[in-house]
């Protein structure tokens, strides 16, 4: 009995954690959008780039920019976001905003921070970015949770 307790709360934080997948998503949407409208404003960065490239080689060159350049960040994102989720939802398991929002607002600041130092403003793209998957997770960790 004790051993099929354990399994299911094991099932559940594993089915919590699977809900991060989103964020990557949500970085590659945003990535892109926020590289078209840089375009789109003629930043200077930016505006070297033809629309060819802006529009389709972006889709392909994206995932190369979080797998070289991001990865180390990729996984301390990822690391943190799965040790606060596995607390927070072992204590607090009904305050899903509030967790979320705590969550959202303890990431960000080192990439709010790198946008104003590097002048590289995807960064608040990004941060919008992971706004936006942390509420369409509050969707699925409520299914999760209240099982």
């Amino acid at each position: 009995m004790l051993t099929l307790r354990l399994n299911k709360r094991l099932l559940k934080y594993l089915s919590v954690i699977k809900t991060n997948w989103i964020h990557l998503v949500g970085f590659y949407i945003s990535t892109y959008i926020g590289l078209i409208i840089f375009r789109l404003l003629g930043m200077q960065r930016y505006s070297y780039e033809s629309w060819n490239s802006t529009l389709f080689l972006n889709l392909l060159t994206i995932p190369l920019l979080f797998f070289t350049y991001g990865l180390i960040i990729l996984i301390c994102f990822h690391l943190i976001i799965i040790l606060m989720d596995l607390l927070a939802f072992r204590f607090i398991p009904v305050r899903f905003e509030y967790i979320l929002i705590v969550e959202w607002l303890v990431i960000i600041p080192p990439f709010v921070y790198w946008a104003f130092k590097y002048d590289y403003w995807l960064w608040l793209f990004l941060t919008a970015s992971f706004l936006c998957t942390q509420f369409i997770r509050k969707r699925w960790l409520k299914g999760i949770v209240n099982e």
